[in-house]
């Protein structure tokens, strides 16, 4: 019986077998912990080496400790299991025996190698030193636990390198080894992670945007999230798809496991949520599904516009509407749209024209600015400073009262009054369109420091990444709402 059969026989899930048959070029496998991530990556290895022995392999964890005392083990386990012997059929970071086919010129060194007897290739390494693999060409790659992993080295580095020619998809979408005209280049890249909320592999597939479809499939026992889109398949699955093959009583040990006996924390652990609450969480009360949504805004409401002056990453805007529900004694705000400007037109003045050229109609009514206190400063080379440049430009829809800018109180208080608008606990039910993308990303991402304020963790440009929205927001609600803030 060949290898290929031998894996087959094999039971493996359903979200298992997602990916060991895929052939996206980008593949995530996001589950609960005892997933069978190792063994994924063991069959896929097992039958790419039977099958392509001339194309270069590359596993790779997050940490080395990671790599050689998890992942690893669990491959050789698996390649046990189907009969491939080690220093038999595979010798792993030695240089490989006489009797073994060499394909190509020989290495000059095989640490971190695993040669094949007929002549494929593994590479294998950690992903804490990632520039020391910014020489190697490889055409597939499998990278386990990437959720602690910086976003540069799979994006940059890993990516970068799966470039070696010899596997191909036809025209039916199949890997083929042989290059005819109408086929396209095979280097598939799968990412297997436990559950984390992870802001860079979120926005790389997507998760945000179908964030009530994955909740809706991943609670079940039987059901699973699979997404197929151009060139990446994401499949986020629970823990109970690999139960036959875990020990008596596992999945119940984290339920109960008073270390993980949190309801956000058993989603993630268990059921695979890459959104759930991680914990440090700055906006703590911020529920998604209560909180994004499209509603019915009444007519003719007056525009309520906040801003934010920081130039990096983006400079930065949010258009309200709110109202009183006389039936229920509260008032509703919900947050329209956001304009953020990226460099060079990060300007007062280029964000004050876009809102005009976007919200015109939204605006006719009169208009209400609030913003970050420091923007009445004046700006170098400028007799104007940026509520200047506001009153100029929106001179035609506000008025004397128009002004609600006040000084900035303390980061602490504001987010204290915020979560309490996100938990209800204010007579304010507040509610935010789907189109403001960067705040919710800051809603999910934007951790507290040490200190009770924002953590603005930096990108690798040296830009806050998160937390400009947040200050956007806040400065609203706490002018708009000065009496409540007050109390």
């Amino acid at each position: 019986m060949t290898i290929e059969h031998k894996i087959i026989e094999l039971t493996f899930s359903r979200p298992q077998l997602e990916i060991m048959l895929s052939t996206a070029q980008v593949n995530l496998f996001h589950a609960g912990v005892g997933s069978g991530k190792t063994f994924i990556i063991g069959a896929k290895n097992a039958i790419y080496a039977v099958k392509y022995p001339h194309v270069r392999g590359f596993i790779g964890a997050n940490t080395y400790s990671q790599l050689s005392k998890s992942t690893l083990v669990g491959v050789f386990k698996f390649w046990a299991s189907i009969g491939l012997i080690r220093n038999v059929h595979y010798v792993v970071n030695i240089q490989p025996p006489e009797s073994f086919t060499i394909i190509g010129e020989r290495l000059e060194s095989y640490h971190n190698t695993i040669s094949f007897c007929n002549g494929k290739l593994i590479f294998t390494a950690s992903l804490e030193n990632y520039q020391a693999i910014d020489g190697i060409e490889i055409g597939h790659a499998d990278l386990d636990e990437t959720k602690d992993t910086p976003e540069e080295a799979v994006k940059e580095v890993i990516m970068a390198r799966l470039r070696q020619t010899g596997m191909w998809l036809d025209k039916k979408g199949e890997i083929t080894t042989i290059k005819e005209d109408g086929v396209s280049g095979f280097n598939p890249l799968s990412i297997y992670t436990s559950p984390a909320k992870t802001d860079w592999i979120s926005e790389w597939f997507n998760f945000p945007k179908y964030f009530e479809e994955i909740n809706s499939r991943i609670f079940g026992n039987d059901d699973y999230f699979r997404k197929r889109i151009g060139d990446k398949l994401v499949v986020i699955s629970s823990t109970y798809h690999n139960e036959d093959n875990l020990p008596a009583g596992y999945i119940q040990s984290k339920l109960i496991d008073p270390n993980s006996h949190n309801p956000h924390r058993i989603n993630m652990l268990v059921y695979g949520s890459p959104l759930a609450k991680s914990g440090n969480e700055y906006f703590n009360q911020f529920d998604r599904m209560k909180h994004v949504k499209e509603v019915d805004v009444p007519e003719k409401l007056i525009a309520h516009v906040g801003f934010d002056f920081n130039r990096g990453p983006y400079i930065t805007s949010g258009l309200f509407k709110m109202w009183w529900k006389s039936d229920v004694n509260r008032w509703h705000v919900h947050m329209m749209d956001e304009v953020c400007l990226d460099p060079p037109e990060n300007t007062t003045e280029h964000l004050s024209n876009a809102i005009i050229a976007l919200h015109s109609h939204d605006l006719v009514n009169g208009m209400i600015y609030y913003g970050d206190y420091s923007g009445n400063n004046k700006r170098t080379n400028s007799i104007e400073n940026d509520y200047d440049v506001i009153r100029r430009i929106f001179f035609k829809y506000i008025g004397e009262s128009s002004d609600r800018v006040i000084v900035n109180d303390r980061v602490v208080l504001r987010k204290e009054f915020m979560n309490k608008v996100f938990y209800g606990s204010l007579p304010i039910d507040f509610t935010i369109s789907p189109k403001c993308i960067k705040f919710i990303a800051d809603c999910e991402f934007l951790k507290e420091g040490p200190d009770g304020k924002k953590n603005k963790a930096k990108d690798k440009d040296g830009n806050e990444k998160y937390g400009h929205l947040a200050d956007m927001v806040e400065y609203f609600f706490i002018s708009a709402f000065e009496q409540y803030f007050n109390l």
